[in-house]
């Protein structure tokens, strides 16, 4: 793909030339070339290779005779391939023109109707789909849903749905899903569920798995989005069930909105935190963590949480580059510094807050624009839906007419083709009853010669479950080794040496106040440094807490990650701000839990290994 990327840039100004038809009388239009229609009909199925065939075309001397047809349908095919290849759109004057040509042959009286005009109707219709593209890539969402709208228009006035296959049914669904995608980075639910819904209708025929679970997704999204929690999940579940596999962000996305959606419906719960965290750990991209912290720390903020909450809230503000996360992020954490008092602050939030509320006016306008050609589209789609009926009763009372002036005549003939059909069925039945005497004997010494290698292979799997057994034990061993390892992993970062250096050389008392030891105190930040090396280093530790605790708070959480440091109860109530007593309770408490007589120092980090 890289080396697409150098070459684009150096023959797309050579396409532009080439393909151009100049300004001059209008010529009958003779139809496509055989070259660019096959490079067409490879563009649906390998658009890679047919952009490099395309290339090789418009370096050829065969572009110098394109009639103005050809070279317009050659404009359309390079913009086409350009998008499906992850190029800009580049020749959009030459696209501009080609939109006006395509209009403007759907109005040539010869070409009113049969095959000409629904290729005509299909390439018009193309042309404002990859016009409405250009126009997205330039951020003008308005005039790109408006081209979208118009092919569907086209579409949809020419052609009903079982008639279209192949081509025809793919471009329905890419539009329905530009369209889809358009309307839900806005928010706009309910046009984002009607093309949604749509899109997947298609994709149901026979696209692949991945693209029905997306559709299954969105329109789950904003069900849940919209308060309709019952709907979400009914498509949130069935978008799990067609994805083929559980190793994947669309999965670890949608378990993240079930268990967020099942806190708004049902409340707090250990097991959704849980389930919240495990996911966090298994994050591949630093995109992917922040969502899932911004998901954890919502919960914390509802359920005024704040310290926790702040932690997740500041790593989503400071590290992403989603605007509509950044800003979530900063109204919380303003929100939060006022209910804390914390004054210090504010201001950082407050700006930037306040540079996303100059574009709400902007946007308020543009979705106005867009529900306005969404409410237009619908009208013209019921006065063409109540043309057609109204045309189609016609068509059946004269079917109906004709239907019984032959209805007798199919009587006949259909009685005679049921007598042949019957004596054919008793040829075949005895046929099948003579084939089924041959092969029954014929299965039977088969079952014979099995039963001898059926014995041999029981052995075999004997052998082969021992050997399995003794790799099962070996890597026992090596994952316990490994996890002794991440122990020391752990000692050597940064933030677990500065606490180990912090409590070097002090002589904590038992009956000290939570206050005696200001020095020790350990902050947010830290402790948010170690909750991410302990998690570094042993992923779902949490998890593995909340499996033997579940009602474990986040105090005795943090008390647990201290004991992986191999320190005393003394010393965790220094750096965690607290009277000895309060951690000797808990320690009681945890062991109670787990059901412990050891040292919980020793049984937390027996517990990881």
């Amino acid at each position: 793909m890289k080396r697409w990327c150098v070459i684009g840039l150096l023959w797309v100004a050579a396409l532009m030339a080439s393909c151009t038809p100049s300004a001059q009388v209008p010529e009958p239009v003779e139809g496509p070339s055989e070259e660019l229609s096959a490079i067409d009909r490879l563009m649906w199925k390998q658009p890679d290779s047919a952009l490099a065939h395309l290339q090789a075309f418009c370096n050829s001397t065969e572009t110098d005779s394109l009639d103005e047809f050809n070279g317009h349908y050659c404009q359309l095919l390079i913009s086409e391939l350009l998008y499906k290849n992850y190029y800009g759109q580049s020749n959009r004057e030459e696209l501009f023109q080609a939109v006006a040509y395509f209009d403007s042959i759907m109005q040539v009286p010869e070409l009113v109707e049969g095959s000409s005009f629904e290729r005509n109707v299909f390439l018009a219709a193309r042309a404002h789909y990859i016009n409405g593209v250009g126009y997205y890539e330039k951020d003008s969402v308005v005039n790109a849903c408006a081209e979208y709208l118009m092919a569907l228009e086209m579409m949809e006035g020419h052609w009903v749905e079982k008639e279209l296959e192949d081509e025809k049914e793919q471009f329905m669904a890419y539009t329905y899903t530009r369209l889809t995608d358009l309307f839900s980075d806005l928010y706009l639910h309910e046009q984002a569920l009607y093309f949604g819904k749509l899109a997947l209708k298609y994709y149901r025929r026979n696209a692949a798995n991945n693209h029905i679970a997306w559709a299954l997704n969105e329109i789950g999204s904003h069900y849940d989005m919209m308060g309709n929690y019952d709907s979400a999940d009914f498509y949130y579940r069935k978008s799990l069930s067609v994805l083929p596999d559980t190793f994947n962000l669309a999965y670890r996305d949608i378990k993240t909105h079930l268990a967020y959606m099942s806190y708004k419906k049902d409340g707090f719960d250990t097991l959704t935190m849980s389930s919240l965290y495990d996911l966090l750990s298994k994050g591949e991209s630093e995109k992917e963590y922040l969502s899932r912290c911004l998901a954890i720390a919502e919960i914390y903020y509802l359920e005024h949480q704040f310290d926790s909450a702040w932690i997740y809230f500041e790593k989503v503000f400071e590290r992403t580059k989603s605007d509509d996360s950044k800003k979530l992020a900063a109204k919380r954490l303003l929100e939060i510094c006022k209910i804390t008092n914390n004054e210090s602050v504010v201001s950082k939030y407050a700006t930037c807050l306040a540079q996303f509320a100059t574009g709400l006016e902007r946007q308020g306008a543009k979705n106005s624009a867009l529900i306005e050609l969404y409410r237009q589209y619908g009208q013209n789609k019921a006065e063409r839906t109540h043309a057609k009926r109204n045309k189609e009763i016609n068509v059946f009372v004269n079917w109906l007419v004709g239907v019984l002036a032959v209805f007798i005549v199919l009587i006949i003939v259909f009685t005679n083709a049921v007598r042949r059909r019957n004596k054919e069925l008793l040829r075949q039945k005895q046929m099948a009853e003579k084939r089924l005497e041959s092969e029954s004997y014929s299965n039977k010494v088969k079952q014979k010669a099995f039963s001898g290698r059926l014995k041999k292979s029981n052995e075999e799997l004997r052998l082969q479950k021992e050997e399995v057994e003794k790799l099962r034990k070996a890597l026992e061993k090596s994952r316990a080794q490994t996890q002794w390892n991440h122990l020391d992993d752990l000692m050597n970062e940064s933030i677990c040496k500065e606490i180990v250096a912090l409590l070097s050389g002090k002589n904590i008392k038992r009956d000290a106040k939570s206050d005696a030891y200001p020095e020790l105190h350990l902050g947010i930040t830290q402790l948010s440094r170690l909750d991410v090396a302990i998690e570094k280093n042993f992923a779902g530790f949490g998890k593995i807490l909340t499996d033997s605790f579940p009602k474990i708070t986040h105090d005795e959480m943090m008390q647990c990650q201290l004991y992986l440091l191999n320190l005393e109860d003394v010393q965790i109530a220094a750096l965690l701000s607290c009277d000895y007593s309060t951690v000797k309770k808990r320690s009681l408490k945890l062991k109670k839990a787990f059901r412990t007589e050891k040292d919980l120092r020793l049984f937390i980090r027996e517990l990881v290994l």
